[in-house]
């Protein structure tokens, strides 16, 4: 809020137009915004567990699913879109704890791969916590996610 005239002590309040993410919070894009946001950081919160980062359980379900080719630091990293070094750091907590292993001769970008231990871990992966929750909605509201998820991911990745 500004005054009409700060000079004025009689100066009656000026409304300005507010940001519509803050206005329109109860419908709309706006209302989707938050509501996205409050389930990323729901599910950010509950995703420190087991000694993990949100970060770590992240490239543990990315290495338990990428074709072997994809499993180097370098393919993490921009999967991610991070820098080589934060990739680096996430796996190697994960190779230190004894999730992740390297195959050959243990070089940056030598082939990654889950261990017995790591995957055991993944059956408690916090994100199944979410899968439960998308489960729980009717087909159309499924395939609607499945459909506008993945737009509004590349939209942003892009930034436009």
């Amino acid at each position: 809020m500004r005054w009409a005239d700060s000079q004025d002590a009689r100066a009656e309040p000026v409304d300005e137009p507010a940001h519509p993410t803050i206005t329109d919070h109860e419908r709309g894009a706006g209302a989707v915004a938050h509501s996205l946001e409050q389930l990323v950081r729901v599910h950010f919160a509950r995703s420190f567990v087991h000694g993990l980062k949100p970060a770590q359980w992240h490239a543990l379900r990315y290495f338990a699913v990428m074709p072997q080719e994809q499993r180097t630091v370098t393919a993490f990293a921009r999967h991610r879109g991070s820098t080589m070094g934060t990739a680096s750091t996430t796996i190697s907590a994960l190779v230190r704890k004894g999730y992740l292993g390297r195959r050959g001769s243990g070089a940056r970008n030598s082939g990654l791969h889950v261990t017995e231990e790591g995957h055991e871990l993944l059956s408690d992966d916090p994100i199944n916590e979410l899968v439960q929750a998308i489960d729980t909605l009717d087909p159309q509201e499924r395939s609607a996610l499945e459909r506008a998820l993945p737009k509004l991911v590349d939209y942003m990745t892009r930034g436009d």
